[in-house]
């Protein structure tokens, strides 16, 4: 990931030394969570992977397909560039992926369909283009999704009903013609609902102010 300086101490699970300059960026974050809790203890496989303002630059590696027990990825705040590999999509033990504020740009790949454990998904403020998935609606423990500062185009499908545990939902910046409010009837327990330059016309529903966890829209 265009990182000159990388020290990883499999002794400790620890990450000690990452970034451009020997010396870590403010406000920056490099980390490892190991589970020890395969082979009676004997043998520890890598479940969270954070790599947060670093201002890396390079490509998101396929190669972490061969971490089988990551839980949490988390590669905010860096230049990171090109398309999200598919090869996430077989990282079935996902819980939490965060891409956000990077340089990702072409399609959300199809296969991240297959995460269905996963339950945020961030990626915000990329340059990421097309539609989503339809394979996205398998995601039914989604609490938490994040797509808003991209270039995406069309409407929100009707299979978003599927997201019933969502809390938080971020969408802004679509391209595309008018479109009316997004069926969300579903999403009961929806706490912070953004759908900003989304080309929405007419009225706001009335469900949505019956919304009971509803703090903002």
């Amino acid at each position: 990931m265009g990182a000159k300086y990388w020290t990883f101490n499999a002794g400790t699970c620890r990450i000690e030394t990452v970034g451009l300059t020997e010396k870590q960026p403010k406000g920056s974050e490099g980390n490892t969570e190991c589970d020890c809790n395969f082979e009676n203890g004997t043998v520890c496989h890598i479940a969270t992977l954070t790599l947060m303002g670093y201002s890396l630059p390079g490509l998101l590696p396929p190669q972490l397909v061969k971490l089988p027990y990551l839980r949490k990825i988390s590669v905010l705040v860096n230049r990171l560039s090109g398309e999200i590999p598919k090869e996430l999509g077989n990282i079935t033990t996902l819980t939490d992926l965060n891409l956000e504020a990077n340089q990702f740009s072409g399609s959300l790949p199809t296969e991240l369909g297959n995460l269905v454990n996963l339950q945020t998904l961030m990626l915000s403020s990329n340059q990421l283009t097309g539609y989503l998935p339809e394979t996205f609606s398998g995601l039914r423990i989604l609490t938490d999704f994040r797509i808003s500062d991209n270039n995406f185009s069309g409407t929100l499908p009707g299979w978003v009903q599927n997201w019933k545990n969502l809390t938080r939902l971020r969408i802004s910046d679509t391209n595309g013609p008018n479109q009316e409010f997004p069926l969300l009837r579903n999403m009961t327990s929806l706490v912070r609902l953004v759908l900003r330059n989304c080309n929405i016309a007419g009225e706001i529903p009335a469900y949505v102010w019956s919304l009971k966890n509803l703090e903002m829209l």
